[in-house]
Parts: C-alpha cells; sequence; structure tokens
C-alpha cells in the first residue's frame, strides 16, 4: 500500500504533468527497445546522429524535453516507429472542444 505523503503527491500533481510522464516514460522505453534490438549502444547512436553521447543520454533519462523533430530523426536514424497511434484512437469522437 502506498504510503499517505506519496498519494498526496499523486493528488496534488495535475493531470498533465501525470500524462506527461507516462508518456516520456513510454517513449524512452521504446527507443531503449529498439537499441537493444538492433544492438545498439547510446555511444552508437550518438555517433549515428552527430550527435554527443551527454546528449542522447539526457534524452533517454528524461532531462530533456523531446521535440517531434527529435524524435523523427530517431525513428529516421533506428528505422523503426517510436510512437504509434492506432488507427482506432484516430477514430473515436474528440473528448471535448477547447473554445
Amino acid at each position: 500500500m502506498r504510503s499517505k505523503v506519496a498519494k498526496d503527491i499523486q493528488e496534488e500533481t495535475p493531470e498533465e504533468v501525470r500524462i506527461f510522464v507516462r508518456q516520456y516514460t513510454d517513449i524512452v522505453i521504446r527507443i531503449n527497445q529498439i537499441l537493444q534490438a538492433k544492438g545498439y549502444t547510446q555511444k552508437d547512436l550518438a555517433e549515428k546522429m552527430k550527435k554527443k553521447p551527454s546528449e542522447i543520454n539526457k534524452w533517454l533519462k528524461g532531462n530533456h524535453n523531446l521535440t517531434l523533430m527529435t524524435l523523427a530523426k530517431l525513428e529516421a536514424e533506428l528505422g523503426e516507429p517510436i510512437i504509434h497511434i492506432s488507427n482506432e484512437r484516430l477514430q473515436k469522437k474528440p473528448r471535448k472542444k477547447i473554445a
């Protein structure tokens, strides 16, 4: 069972922060899965992308806000999709319009 402090922190955390953390974690896990499947290290990826290994490490430790362009470059270099949105999700009606 979670401690009261942990529960209080979770309840105080804005929903967008929880979503961000979940999505960022999913992305990092996916990138690491691809690296492992291809037998690449972070250093190998850095060399392929002409980046410093420390920058790749920041991306994969959550110390950098990945842009869509960075994700596109990663997908292009790794040759694998990182983010997948199913057609089913795209066909659902939006929850509500933002004014």
